[in-house]
């Protein structure tokens, strides 16, 4: 278990309703004895992701993933297991126990990730004090001038880097090797000479969901050849994909007060004139493409997403992948659409926190501004123009569920481009693309991979695993099992059986190692498959004899290759009567 204590796993995944948890992320509806929706780990039209309540795990029939709730927390979230342990046990309120790790290489690789920390806790509080001293003159300047309020600047950490070396002497001073400053990601060396990476800059701390300082952003002061803006480059504690700036703040304002929307914009300076306005749910994607995995941890905090990027044309245009891959992801997306030339913190100093929140009142849903994009695309002066923009926003518009709004789509194109509503519903509705979406639709609920054996096999442990009533008339004692993860699963059954204890599918997650996640999985889809035709009793009887006539057939395949080479006659004898034994039970199995 990583080092925690099989009680306390026990008691976080009791407190964690697999169901409660995974409905946070998916919308999930009941059908049977069990939950379904769209699968958060492929991008999917049907859903095929079920959550069992019962023995508290998910399967999804499309990618054939499958975890209990630590499994998904640490996929969606990006978390390693401690660290989905430690986010499971802050929902739930649980306290942590001290770990014991008895891996001698996890032990150290822990040990090394909390000194980098530590290190940048300590970089962040160096950066802070900077602002007090003789040379933050600049620094301040510009704080003033962006016009940001000294309450923000502690809120946000705001600090100075003054010079190249002053980082690296104080990290010395305070015990740290060259080797942990350069590993964080705040010096850098070259030449054998070690320097603040930032160094000359304003410093804006990156802080995580768990109020750690994970890494640094940097803005120029003056003019320069070098890029304005510049973060510490990614490290074992930050990955830029998997964070969002403003993220801890976000968590305590859901916390104290909940949020009914989050606000995306692009860089640290928004945000932090956004919330100097009063405006406090809102994050920054650091400057770069928005990721499946920042999309799932907004998801986290709300269904509702405004995407508040510059008022210029060419990045909005840039900008569409990422904001589908946020409606991908299941949250309502709406663009704010700035003046050009404009980003948020413009909007703001021009025309207060008041003109902001209209733009945010007329925000345009992301397939109306889809269908803007287009218009600004192609020259609709022309016949061409007008035919390229017309077949694109016939794409568009097919996106839509809603015939509905479909409908009123339309009607905007045929005002701009003067094509009648008929012909418009003709191409929407055309036979093809219905065809080609009925077939992605199609979900696919088969993972029947293997020969026979190994499908018996993994019904008659989905049947103990699952405590169905008929496997209890079988003492899987008596039963073989060929591959090596079928054999370690009976030994963990067996051991729960001897020891008075339940057997839990769920476990096996934590009992097995990576390497035999996609077997568990086809058992997780063994449970899952619902077959009304299906007598489970009757099969797994015939699963049982089907694994047994396996095995026997091997035997004798083995005897009889050993009789072959034998030459000394009582041992043929021996093997002759074990052959013959075998062959009366196989001819019984067979009746």
């Amino acid at each position: 278990m990583k080092g925690f204590d099989v009680k306390f796993i026990d008691e976080l995944k009791r407190k964690n309703d697999i169901v409660d948890v995974i409905g946070k992320y998916v919308r999930l509806e009941q059908r049977g004895g069990n939950f379904w929706g769209k699968c958060p780990f492929h991008h999917e039209k049907t859903a095929s992701f079920s959550v069992n309540s019962s023995n508290q795990f998910f399967y999804c029939f499309g990618c054939h993933k499958s975890g209990d709730v630590l499994s998904f927390i640490m996929e969606i979230e990006s978390l390693d297991f401690n660290d989905a342990v430690k986010f499971l046990a802050e929902r739930v309120k649980m306290p942590l126990p001290e770990v014991k790790y008895d891996d001698e290489k996890i032990r150290e690789q822990k040990k090394q990730k909390e000194r980098i920390l530590e290190l940048l806790r300590d970089t962040a509080r160096f950066y802070a004090l900077n602002l007090r001293k003789e040379g933050a003159e600049k620094h301040l300047e510009y704080i003033i001038k962006r016009k940001i309020p000294t309450d923000c600047v502690a809120k946000f950490g705001i600090g100075a880097s003054l010079n190249f070396n002053g980082l690296v002497n104080h990290l010395k001073e305070k015990g740290y090797t060259y080797e942990e400053m350069t590993a964080s990601g705040a010096v850098d060396v070259k030449d054998g000479r070690y320097y603040d990476s930032l160094g000359g800059r304003l410093i804006i701390p990156i802080i995580n969901q768990f109020n750690q300082v994970v890494a640094f952003g940097g803005r120029l002061l003056e003019k320069a050849d070098f890029a304005k803006y510049k973060n510490t480059r990614e490290t074992s504690v930050f990955l830029k994909s998997n964070n969002l700036y403003n993220l801890n703040n976000l968590k305590k304002l859901k916390n104290e007060k909940g949020l009914s929307s989050v606000i995306i914009v692009e860089g640290y300076m928004d945000t932090i004139s956004l919330v100097s306005a009063g405006i406090n749910n809102v994050v920054a994607s650091m400057g770069t493409s928005l990721t499946k995995d920042q999309a799932r941890i907004i998801k986290r905090y709300t269904d509702k997403v405004f995407i508040s990027y510059d008022g210029d044309f060419a990045g909005q245009k840039a900008s569409i992948r990422g904001l589908e891959i946020l409606s991908e992801e299941g949250l309502e997306v709406k663009v704010v659409c700035l003046p050009d030339g404009m980003d948020p913190d413009d909007v703001i100093k021009n025309l207060g926190a008041e003109g902001y929140t209209k733009l945010l009142a007329e925000a345009k849903p992301l397939i109306d501004f889809k269908l803007d994009i287009l218009r600004r695309t192609y020259d609709l002066n022309t016949v061409d123009g007008k035919r390229k923009f017309t077949s694109n926003a016939i794409r568009v518009i097919r996106e839509s569920p809603s015939p509905a709004e479909q409908e009123d789509l339309l009607k905007i194109v045929r005002d701009l481009t003067g094509t009648t509503f008929e012909a418009l519903k003709r191409e929407l509705y055309s036979a093809p693309q219905k065809e080609i979406e009925r077939k992605e639709e199609t979900p696919q609920f088969n993972d029947n991979v293997g020969d026979k054996t190994a499908l018996a096999s993994r019904f008659i442990l989905a049947s103990y695993l699952f405590n169905k009533h008929f496997a209890r008339e079988t003492d899987i004692n008596s039963l073989e099992f060929v591959s090596p993860i079928h054999k370690g699963i009976k030994e963990y059954i067996v051991e729960r059986i001897n020891g008075g204890q339940e057997v839990k599918f769920s476990d096996l997650y934590e009992v097995f190692n990576e390497d035999f996640s996609e077997e568990v999985s086809r058992i997780a889809g063994m449970e899952l498959e619902e077959n009304n035709t299906l007598d489970q009793a009757t099969y797994f009887f015939d699963c049982v004899k089907t694994l047994k006539l396996h095995i026997i057939t091997e035997k004798i395949e083995k005897l009889s290759k050993m009789f072959s080479l034998e030459t000394d006659n009582d041992k043929r004898r021996e093997l002759t009567k074990e052959i013959t034994k075998l062959l009366a039970e196989k001819k019984n199995l067979s009746k």
